[in-house]
């Protein structure tokens, strides 16, 4: 029965009915295996775009239905690679599709039975029924309600698809947004096997800023038109799929079982607006796992597609952990829908050429065309569109006496940086609502990526919009026909604008630098006891005048607050570009709603998720900064910034920038010289506020390895760059014989960021260390690595040669990352030898290298020999100094390794003095604060505003006791509740993670913990006592708050129930009780304000010219 019309429905559920599945296990093997073949696919690579849509044929074997669509795809990739030779077997096709039988037609009727079928070698079947599948496609059911359905089943386990009767389907019919929020009532509601579940689904419901569903169906429409990522104002591209993969060991082999999990509304990337959230689908599995089976993961994503409701899933790229998998034109027991956009879809290898053409790039190694897809995952967002002939092509600027064919990286001086015009920088900023406009952006666009400066000649706001791509940022070769590109390749992808970072912090390994650098113990010591002491009184009570304001504002800016809540109103795709994450962090956001909690208050009692929301919710409402729960809090915070500052020596220096760093674009800076100048006035100590730096500078970025990776610089004044705007990077000459950046553990300018530091207690003393321990030895890679030297046309004469198809090999090849790689393992050799040897010893140089080369091995394809790795092992895996960040090691043998050398070199270890006054500087704060919070215990009493609607309550009924059981029966409730959070803070009882997620020994999660007390939150506030004679709904709320905070009171004071179930009605009533006006907000307004720096500023010299005055 075909798709007659997409509807939309609004029904009740009335009966459940049942329907039979059969499925058929797929075991995988422990290891690869010569004898498993795969199936023989087209080695079509199309080259230019637009391609052809076509709707699948279906491929019958007997009475079998299985729709292929790949038969066009030979034709074509035979013209594209006629010129090349294949040469293997390896992957040749001998699979036979298995009959499968057509089903009888089914009404739905109790009993009735899924058609039987046999899943063919080259599937695995992750969540599938052949009648629901025809039923959500007759019924036009959403493909997210279709994959909440799978996930059901794959998630709990007495949920079958029998639990989803086929007369049901017609009710899931409609908007995500509408009927995702209901399933659960549909499915799991009133079944007693399923009352868990149920619980479950309530506790997991996502807030509005992560919910996919609206975004789900918005995606549709483009999704159906087959407008590929081409949308400017909606993008699209932000739900992410996930599946977990859970590999247990049988005794002929491997099990893999999938789980489908909640989408999310998340991050944006080129891939996911191209092809559509729903056709991407993120598969993740453990470290542990990815290390130990690395083999066969590979093997089994190789040859096997993942089924999910009808839809194939094939394999396309793989790193750290995960697999990310893409919706392919194949089907399984159903026919391509052109209503639903299937004839829109494309092949892998379709992909393949959009993105990265193999005839095209053909010249790179395997490893570094595999490299180029993580261009496509960068979270970004469209900024704006080109037309192909304002895109432009200009050659780098090299070192002296030096091309574009005899330079090395190191000699290209513009490495990573174009332009663009003042048209599109000013395009930019409109679409990126940035507050003012931006120097330069880190962008991708078509086959390039890297920093946009402005250009300095293209000013005039009457322009076309234009971009310069140097040869350096060129990593994928199109089409030589700008004209001929994809549609989306002409547009100019954002990852973040040229946004700066005053008082920048630096990490440990700058610390050394500096060190070892001749800068004194004593400056660093003290730089770091004034960021202790800055950020320990920032969480001291004050009882100054407006006190409690100075302390809001301190924890207001100390714990970044401001960053928190937009980062719960701005979609999380928008984050980095907003600048709400770290400007340097290449790193995938993996901040999916960890952090679902993040995402704003408890919707049941109000109370804020975070400690420094919650000190910020008690200071608005007129409680103390020394009541006993607000210095709880306050304790906890101040021990949270004590031990960062312990195991990570944050040392912030107020003299300092973080900013993006880029190639001088007037040639006016001469060697040794870097020009910065800020749109915002800074403060600095030689000549107080200032626009541009000047003098003595150093520049340094991370990962600070080498010894000669901080540089001391001289900052100059350029006229010629002020003038022309050139603000918020640091930019750095394009003269010498190598590039700065180069210096600075080879960086580039592709949108590395740098610390610029003028304090003149660091700069003064320190003293430029050799260049040459900028660079390994000559030998460096011969000696220690295995270099893959397969190149992709190699591949490409062998397959065809060999007459099979190549995307097997290119799928091998691209989810070589999924294990650990020796990073970590390096990084700790480099620190153990660095801490016995000193940074400018030969052994620190060259195991810096290592770890350096090991940053690069995706693209690099250089691989540590094994008997370089046993000798680094053997020498320097040792149990690391105590001094160093810890955290555990991989294989838990922390504590278990043979101890390290002692330290050959007379100095002491920068890192050990600091950890010792760390300890003494925190630990005096730490027990400062503590005894102001037991001084302020021993002092408290029952706050009397707090109680009075109980006793308000207590003496109505005493004059009425004909209604004492009301009050008895809100004081009951009230005592239910407070048993189930104890409970439920120890794991125990209905509200656990142990009862829902039937974890018995586990220690749960924060998240898990937040989880379980908004569950009982939730509860405690639908099951309070209603519809009361004597007493109102609100009044029946109020008094209920007040008895749960006397519970608390008289119970140890540990006041963390009743404002977990009644934070917004204690608030509310000690705002009441404080005297005065108040001011009534709802949440979406008081958490947009705060205290303006200017009134901080007044209140904080109040405070100063009243303790001045104490003291006359």
């Amino acid at each position: 029965m075909l798709l007659r019309t997409l509807k939309i429905m609004y029904e009740t559920f009335d009966q459940r009915t049942q329907a039979y599945r059969r499925r058929s296990p797929s075991p995988v093997p422990d290891t690869n295996s010569d004898t498993d073949e795969f199936p023989q696919l087209s080695i079509n690579m199309p080259g230019q775009y637009p391609m052809t849509s076509y709707e699948p044929e279906p491929m019958y074997a007997g009475e079998a239905e299985y729709s292929d669509g790949m038969e066009t795809d030979t034709d074509r990739l035979t013209e594209q690679l006629e010129d090349t030779q294949l040469g293997s077997d390896e992957y040749e096709d001998h699979m036979e599709y298995v009959e499968i039988q057509e089903a009888t037609e089914d009404q739905g009727f109790g009993g009735a039975r899924d058609p039987a079928y046999t899943i063919p070698p080259d599937v695995h079947e992750v969540a599938f029924s052949p009648k629901h599948t025809r039923a959500f496609d007759e019924n036009g059911v959403s493909w997210a309600i279709q994959w909440e359905v799978a996930r059901y089943v794959t998630s709990y386990p007495n949920f079958s698809w029998e639990h989803t009767p086929l007369h049901v389907v017609p009710q899931l019919c409609g908007p995500s947004a509408d009927k995702a929020a209901t399933l659960a009532d549909v499915l799991l509601k009133g079944e007693p096997l399923f009352l868990d579940y149920y619980k479950r689904e309530r506790a997991m419901r996502q807030p509005t800023l992560t919910s996919p569903w609206e975004e789900l169906d918005s995606e549709e429409t483009y999704i159906r038109d087959n407008n590929r990522g081409v949308s400017i104002g909606n993008p699209g591209g932000k739900v992410q799929q996930r599946l977990h993969l859970d590999i247990s060991e049988t005794g002929g082999g491997l099990d893999f079982k999938f789980t489908l999990e909640q989408p999310t509304k998340s991050k944006s990337c080129r891939f996911s607006r191209f092809l559509g959230s729903r056709r991407l689908v993120e598969c993740h599995f453990s470290m542990k796992n990815a290390k130990k089976h690395k083999a066969a993961i590979i093997d089994f994503f190789v040859k096997k597609k993942l089924l999910i409701n009808g839809r194939l899933f094939q394999a396309f790229y793989g790193h750290q952990g995960k697999v990310n998998l893409m919706e392919i034109n194949q089907d399984f027991h159903r026919s391509p829908l052109s209503e639903l956009g299937d004839d829109n879809r494309i092949s892998l290898t379709d992909f393949i050429a959009w993105h990265n053409n193999l005839h095209l790039n053909s010249n790179q190694t395997i490893n570094k065309w595999v490299s180029r897809f993580a261009l496509g995952f960068s979270t970004s967002q469209p900024g704006m569109i080109f037309r192909p002939e304002n895109i432009h092509f200009i050659n780098d600027i090299y070192a002296t006496g030096k091309t574009k064919a005899s330079a090395a990286s190191h000699e290209i001086m513009t490495d990573g940086c174009g332009f663009l015009n003042y048209a599109a920088l000013k395009v930019i900023q409109e679409k990126m609502a940035w507050e003012s406009f931006c120097t330069c952006v880190q962008a991708r666009i078509g086959g390039s990526k890297g920093l946009f400066m402005l250009h300095p000649e293209h000013r005039d706001p009457s322009e076309e919009p234009q971009i310069w791509l140097r040869s350096s940022q060129v990593k994928i070769q199109l089409n030589p026909e700008k004209e001929k590109w994809s549609p989306v390749h002409y547009i100019l992808d954002v990852l973040s604008g040229s946004f700066i970072q005053e008082s920048s912090s630096i990490t440990y390994e700058m610390i050394m630098s500096l060190s070892e650098n001749k800068v004194p113990d004593r400056a660093l010591a003290k730089l770091l006891r004034d960021t202790i002491e800055r950020d320990a009184q920032s969480m001291e009570p004050s009882s100054k005048p407006h006190g409690s304001k100075v302390l809001y504002d301190s924890v207001y800016a100390t714990h970044r607050v401001l960053q928190s809540r937009l980062r719960q109103i701005i979609s999380l795709d928008a984050h980095r570009a907003q600048a709400l994450i770290e400007l340097e962090d290449e790193d995938e956001y993996e901040g999916l709603t960890s952090a679902k909690w993040e995402a704003g208050p408890d919707p049941f009692s109000g109370q804020p998720a975070s400690s420094q929301e919650q000190v910020l919710g008690w200071l608005q409402a007129g409680f103390s900064p020394t009541d006993r729960f607000v210095m709880e809090k306050l304790v906890y915070l101040q021990k949270k910034l004590m031990t960062e500052a312990v195991n990570r020596y944050r040392i912030a220096i107020p003299e300092s920038v973080r900013a993006l760093i880029v190639p001088d674009p007037l040639g006016v800076l001469e060697e040794g010289q870097v020009f910065f100048a800020s749109s915002q006035p800074i403060q600095t100590n030689r000549s107080g506020l200032t626009h541009c730096i000047t003098g003595p500078v150093l520049v340094s970025r991370n990962p600070c390895i080498q010894i000669s990776d901080t540089r001391k610089v001289i900052a100059v004044n350029s006229h010629e760059l002020w003038s022309r705007s050139y603000f918020d990077v640091i930019i750095f000459s394009t003269e010498g014989s190598r590039s700065l950046a180069s210096l600075l553990s080879g960086g580039d300018y592709d949108g590395d960021t740098a610390v610029m530091i003028w304090d003149e207690s660091i700069t003064s003393p320190f003293q430029n260390s050799h260049k040459e321990f900028a660079d390994p030895s000559i030998d460096f890679e011969r000696v220690n690595f295995n270099k893959s030297k397969v190149v992709l046309r190699d591949i490409k004469a062998q397959a065809e040669l060999g007459k099979v198809d190549i995307t097997p090999r290119l799928v091998e090849a691209m989810l070589q990352q999924i294990s650990p790689n020796q990073l970590g393992v390096y990084n700790m050799f480099y620190r153990n030898c660095a801490y016995v040897h000193g940074l400018d010893h030969p052994q620190t140089a060259r195991l810096g290298h290592m770890f350096t080369q090991c940053l690069d091995a995706v693209k690099s394809g250089l691989e540590v020999k094994p008997e370089v790795f046993r000798l680094d092992r053997k020498t320097w895996d040792r149990e690391p100094p105590s001094c160093f960040p810890s955290k555990a090691e991989e294989d838990n043998s922390r504590g278990r390794k043979l101890s390290l050398p002692p330290r050959k070199i007379s100095e002491r270890f920068i890192l050990d003095v600091l950890q010792v006054v760390a300890t003494q500087e925190t630990d005096r704060y730490k027990l400062k604060l503590s005894e102001m919070r037991e001084r302020c215990n021993s002092s408290y009493n029952i706050d009397q505003d707090l109680i009075r609607p109980l006793n308000e309550a207590e003496a109505r009924v005493h004059k009425h006791p004909q209604f004492q059981e009301e009050l008895a029966s809100i004081k009951a409730h009230v005592k239910t509740f407070r048993d189930h959070f104890i409970q439920a803070r120890n794991n125990m009882g209905p509200y656990s993670t142990q009862a829902r997620y039937g974890r018995r020994t586990k220690k749960p999660s924060i998240s898990e913990d937040q989880e379980s007390i908004r569950a009982v939150s939730e509860d405690y506030s639908r099951k309070m006592p209603s519809n009361l004679v004597m007493f109102s709904d609100y009044e029946v709320s109020m008094v209920a708050a007040a008895y749960a905070y006397q519970e608390d009171a008289s119970r140890g004071r540990i006041f963390n129930f009743c404002f977990a179930v009644s934070w917004a009605e204690l608030c509310a009533i000690k705002a009441r009780a404080s005297g005065g006006a108040f001011v009534t907000l709802t949440s979406g307004f008081i958490e947009s304000l705060a205290i303006h720096r200017k009134v901080a500023k007044v209140f904080r010299n109040m405070g100063n010219e009243e303790s001045e005055d104490e003291e006359v």
